[in-house]
C-alpha cells in the first residue's frame, strides 16, 4: 500500500497481508503526525501497540513511573510546539497522569496521553483495577475519549492532535481497550494540516511596545527555566 509523507496524499496503515490490526492503525497515525518518541509504562493492556510500535521508527522511553512520562511528553510539547505524546495502563496507572495533565492544562503544553483499558465488550477480570479515566481527565483536558471502534483511530488521533495544538494548546486523553486495540482493521489515514495560529494585530503590538517605553518603572519576567540556569552557573 501507499506510503506519504505528512501533508502529502492520502495512505493506508501498515498491513500484515490484507489484514491490519487496530494497535497498527494507531501507530500509522501516530507516524502521520510526525511523532518522534514516546513516553511510556509497558503493561498487559498495552502489549499489541507495544509490539506495533517495535515496527515503527517512533522511538520507545521507558520510564519508571506514570508521572515522569506525562512531565517528559508536556515539556516535549512546551518546547517544541508540538504535541509530546505518552502511553500508559490503566486504573492506578492511567491515574498517575493526572498530576502532568494539570500541569500540562495550566501551562497550555500540547501533550497527548494514550491509556490502556481493559476489554469493553467482555471481561474475564469483572471490574479489576477499571477506573473511569475518561471521566477522570475531562476537567484536566481539551478532550478526553475512549475509542471504541478500530475504524475510527485515524480520525481520532488527527482530531486529538489538532485540539492539541491549536489555541490554547493543552493535553488530549485517549483511552484504547485491549480489545479494540487487537481487532483486525483498515482505515485511511488522514492527512495532517499546519496548525494557525493567532496573531497580535500590528497596532496591539505597537499600543504594547508603546506602554513599555513610557513606563516608568521596569518590569521583568523571567521563566523558571531561566531562574535554574542562573542559579546553578
Amino acid at each position: 500500500m501507499d506510503a506519504a509523507t505528512p501533508g502529502g496524499a492520502i495512505r493506508r496503515a501498515r498491513s500484515h497481508g490484507s489484514v491490519t490490526k487496530a494497535s497498527d492503525l494507531l501507530v500509522a497515525a501516530l507516524e502521520n503526525e510526525g511523532v518522534g518518541c514516546i513516553f511510556a509504562i509497558p503493561g498487559e493492556e498495552n502489549l499489541d501497540v507495544l509490539e506495533s510500535l517495535r515496527h515503527s521508527k517512533i522511538k520507545l522511553v521507558l520510564t519508571r513511573h506514570e508521572q515522569a512520562a506525562g512531565f517528559m511528553a508536556a515539556t516535549c510539547g512546551r518546547l517544541t510546539g508540538r504535541a509530546g505524546v505518552c502511553l500508559t495502563t490503566l486504573g492506578p496507572g492511567a491515574l498517575n497522569l493526572t498530576t502532568a495533565a494539570a500541569y500540562a492544562h495550566l501551562g497550555a503544553m500540547p501533550m497527548v496521553m494514550i491509556t490502556g483499558q481493559k476489554a469493553i465488550r467482555s471481561s474475564r477480570q469483572a471490574r479489576f483495577q477499571i477506573v473511569d479515566i475518561v471521566a477522570t481527565m475531562r476537567p484536566l483536558t481539551k478532550m478526553a475519549t475512549q475509542i471504541v471502534a478500530a475504524q475510527s483511530i485515524p480520525t481520532l488521533v488527527r482530531d486529538a492532535f489538532r485540539v492539541a495544538q491549536q489555541e490554547r494548546p493543552g493535553p488530549v486523553h485517549l483511552e484504547l481497550p485491549e480489545d479494540i486495540a487487537a481487532d483486525d482493521a483498515e482505515a485511511e489515514i488522514i492527512p495532517r494540516h499546519a496548525v494557525e495560529l493567532p496573531v497580535a494585530p500590528a497596532a496591539a503590538i505597537e499600543r504594547a511596545a508603546a506602554m513599555i517605553m513610557t513606563a516608568s518603572e521596569g518590569a521583568e519576567l523571567k521563566g523558571w527555566v531561566y531562574i535554574l540556569m542562573q542559579e546553578f552557573r
